[in-house]
Order: structure tokens, then C-alpha cells, then sequence
């Protein structure tokens, strides 16, 4: 958020220090009037496009190779990679806040260099891997739930501290503070992550196909023919949609709100520190509740009925009191993540949770450019008509969303089947194996 933040404030300077035709000198020391400026919130989101876009494109074929590397058991490689070059992107950040009159576009510099590491998508989807891997039924959705919930209490604590640490001691105090958890991120990994929890497959295919099984084979994850194939594309197209919708309300939300409340980030701060803390407390303690009695599907509806209310009034409010207090629908803001993503893992192979977590990962990324280039583009156009265009258009995906999800409602059962299936075959491959064993020991004493 503090990053987000960042840019309409450097973009006002550079717009003054650059443009011909600018000739209010006071704008940008006035919060409330830039937050006013059309054309600074234009200039604004252009320059989020272009950081998202750099970020995103790159870490594509980067996700995929990571994701690979999980499935052969190379989990500390796989997510070292992304937050060192997290680390060494700060450091732009950091540079930049200290000369805060430089180009607001030497920030592309610090994304380009995390996205050609795998940049967020690749974190969070290796991270996913690793919490499903071994694990099955309810379990793996309470593992699922409780990495939801460490992302939402991350957010919880930023959110709420960021703005005030900003305004009291600028923004270089902040980037230094987020690059040491950084760093005490690696130091965690190095300590604690395991590469050898999980028995490694032996790699018969020669080196030359490497990149044949770290690009290509990934994509068969999804289409090659299994049972419930059908349910894992509209799971996984559901998804997509989800996440569009997530991706760009999170382009514009900070904008919509300096336009439409005249927030400045320590408003926008509490409210997104509300919002992170009650999807923690729903994520931690209300979805695993559910979990026992409800499931995963119709969990994921009741997160995007929520999200629809809270959008729907979103978009007709000029009062913070009630967006204040609507931040409680927020507790099931993350049931929709966690339902999604445990029942695609549930629907594939236990070495294929590395590639699927990679699909995953860069469908996130693409259903963010894309939110990105149509929303972050249509936002300005639609504050000289009415600001609540955006959000009732993300109503309107949320609801197809919601449509796709109502339309399996059997998929819970199905995937309970089909995970009996695939144990009932490792207990038959093993007894082959044991069997196989017995008789080459009773040849060798023959």
C-alpha cells in the first residue's frame, strides 16, 4: 500500500518539475486537491500499468521453472530465488526515496529485476505447494487456510502501521524496515525449510528436455485427460475470473478512494488494516469451523456474496463510517482463495502440486495485467461520468464466478471420489511393488 502510495505522490512532482503547462506550484503539497487531479490519477495508473506489466510478463516462464523445482523436491531453491531479487528491488525503492524528485519511472528498474525472479506470483505459488504437499482431504484445506491467513495478517500489521511510520519518519524509513523482514524472510528459509521432507522422483528424461518439462509440461498438468478434468478447467477458470476482479479492484481501490472519500494512506491504512484483520480472523478461526459442516465450494460462494454486497454499496457511499464499518464483510475475503486453490489441488497428482501451483501462479499474474491494462485505463475515463462504474463491473465478473461455482454443486463429492481413487491406487501400486520383491527373492533362493 505504502508503494501504491508512492506513485501519485512522485508522479505530481514529476508532472511539475516536467510539464510546460503546470502552473499550480501548491498541488502537490495539497493531498486532497491531487487526490482531485484528474490527470495526476491518470498519469498515476498508467505508471501502475507499466510497473505491473514489467513485474508480471517476466515471471511467467520464471513460475514455471520454480514450480518445476518443487515437484523434484527443490523447495529452498524455489523460493530463495525470488526473495533475494526481492531484496536487491528494495534497494531501488530505497535509492528512489531519497531522491524523491528523480523519475517516478526508475521503479519499473526495481520490478523488472523481481519479475525476472519469479516476482510475487512465484512466492506465494511455491508457498502453496509446499503447504499441500503430503497432505490430503480436510487437512489439506487447513493448511491452505492457515497460509491465507499468514498473507492476510502480513497485510493486517503493514497496512495498519505503514501510513502513520510514512508520515512520521517518510518513506526511505519504510522501504528499510520492509527490506530487513525481507531478509529475516531468507534467514527463516535457510534455517527451517527442508528440501528433503519429501522422497525425490528419479529423473529419467535427458538434460536437454529441461526446458520442454519446466515450460511445456506444466500446461498438460491442466488439459491432459483424468477424472473431473471438466471440474478442474471451470475451477480453474472460475478462478481466473476471481482474481481479475480481486486484481484490478486492488488497481484502483486506493485511487477510488482518494477520489471518492479524499482519503490520504493512513485512512486508506486503518481501512485495509480492518479489512486484512478481519479476513485473518476468517480465514484462521471461521473457515476451518465451516470446513466441518460446509465445503469448499459453497464456502467460496459465501466469500463472493460478501465481496459483491460490500462493492455494491462501495460504489454508491460518499461515507468512510460506512465503508469503515462494511470492512467486516472482509471476514470471508479469503475464503474464496483458500476454497479455490485446495480444490484444484485436490484434483491433481502429489507431483504434479509444484507444476499446478505454477499454473496457478501465472494465472494470477496474467488476470492482473489484464485487470491492470482495462481498469487502470477505464478508471480515469469514468470519474468525468460517475466513479462507480468500475466496481459494478466487478460485480458483474464476481457474479459469473459465483454462477460457475453454483453449476458443480456435486464437485465436493466428486473430488472426495476421486481422492479415495488415487489412494486406493498407491495401495495397489505398493502391494504390485511388495509382490514384485517377494517373487525376484524367491527366484534368487530357487
Amino acid at each position: 500500500m505504502t508503494i501504491r502510495n508512492k506513485n501519485p505522490d512522485e508522479t505530481c512532482l514529476k508532472w511539475r518539475n516536467n510539464s510546460p503547462f503546470f502552473q499550480d506550484d501548491d498541488l502537490c503539497s495539497n493531498v486532497t486537491a491531487y487526490n482531485k487531479d484528474e490527470q495526476v490519477q491518470a498519469m498515476a495508473n498508467q505508471l501502475f500499468f507499466y510497473s505491473s506489466l514489467i513485474l508480471t510478463v517476466p515471471s511467467i516462464p520464471s513460475s514455471l521453472i520454480l514450480g518445476s523445482l518443487v515437484d523434484k523436491s527443490q523447495i529452498r531453491k524455489s523460493i530463495l530465488i525470488p526473495l533475494v531479487a526481492l531484496v536487491i528491488s528494495s534497494f531501488v525503492y530505497i535509492a528512489l526515496s531519497i531522491w524523491e524528485h528523480s523519475s517516478p519511472y526508475y521503479l519499473l528498474i526495481s520490478d523488472f529485476i523481481f519479475g525476472i525472479a519469479g516476482g510475487y506470483t512465484s512466492i506465494i505459488g511455491v508457498s502453496a505447494a509446499y503447504s499441500v504437499r503430503g497432505a490430503t482431504g480436510s487437512f489439506r484445506s487447513s493448511r491452505m487456510s492457515r497460509l491465507e491467513s499468514a498473507i492476510g495478517l502480513g497485510g493486517c500489521i503493514g497496512s495498519f502501521v505503514s501510513g502513520y511510520i510514512r508520515a512520521a519518519f517518510g518513506y526511505t524509513v519504510v522501504f528499510v524496515i520492509i527490506t530487513l523482514l525481507q531478509i529475516l524472510a531468507i534467514v527463516y528459509v535457510l534455517l527451517f525449510v527442508k528440501d528433503d521432507v519429501y522422497e525425490e522422483i528419479p529423473d529419467t528424461q535427458p538434460e536437454s528436455s529441461f526446458i520442454r518439462r519446466s515450460l511445456i509440461d506444466p500446461l498438460y498438468v491442466l488439459t491432459r485427460i483424468r477424472p473431473l478434468r471438466v471440474v478442474l478447467i471451470a475451477c480453474f477458470c472460475a478462478f481466473g475470473l476471481e482474481l481479475f476482479a480481486f486484481s484490478g479492484m486492488s488497481d484502483i481501490q486506493f485511487s477510488f478512494m482518494r477520489y471518492q472519500l479524499a482519503w490520504d494512506d493512513k485512512s486508506y491504512g486503518l481501512f485495509t488494516g480492518l479489512s486484512s484483520l478481519f479476513g485473518t480472523i476468517g480465514v484462521i478461526f471461521v473457515y476451518p469451523w465451516l470446513r466441518l459442516i460446509i465445503c469448499d465450494a459453497l464456502l467460496g460462494s459465501i466469500g463472493l456474496v460478501l465481496k459483491m454486497i460490500f462493492l455494491i454499496v462501495l460504489s454508491f457511499t460518499t461515507s468512510s463510517t460506512v465503508i469503515l464499518i462494511l470492512s467486516g464483510l472482509y471476514i470471508g475475503s479469503r475464503f474464496v482463495s483458500t476454497a479455490f486453490r485446495t480444490q484444484i489441488a485436490n484434483l491433481v497428482e502429489e507431483d504434479e502440486q509444484g507444476k499446478m501451483s505454477s499454473l496457478v501462479s501465472i494465472l494470477e499474474g496474467v488476470a492482473g495485467i489484464l485487470a491492470t491494462a482495462v481498469l487502470n485505463n477505464l478508471f480515469p475515463f469514468t470519474l468525468s461520468i460517475w466513479a462507480g462504474i468500475c466496481p459494478l463491473s466487478i460485480v458483474g465478473l464476481l457474479g459469473i464466478a459465483l454462477i460457475i461455482l453454483i453449476c458443480n454443486p456435486h464437485s465436493e463429492s466428486h473430488t472426495s471420489v476421486f481422492l479415495h481413487t488415487k489412494k486406493r491406487k498407491k495401495r495397489l501400486n505398493l502391494q504390485r511393488r511388495r509382490w514384485m520383491l517377494l517373487s525376484i527373492s524367491d527366484a534368487g533362493h530357487h
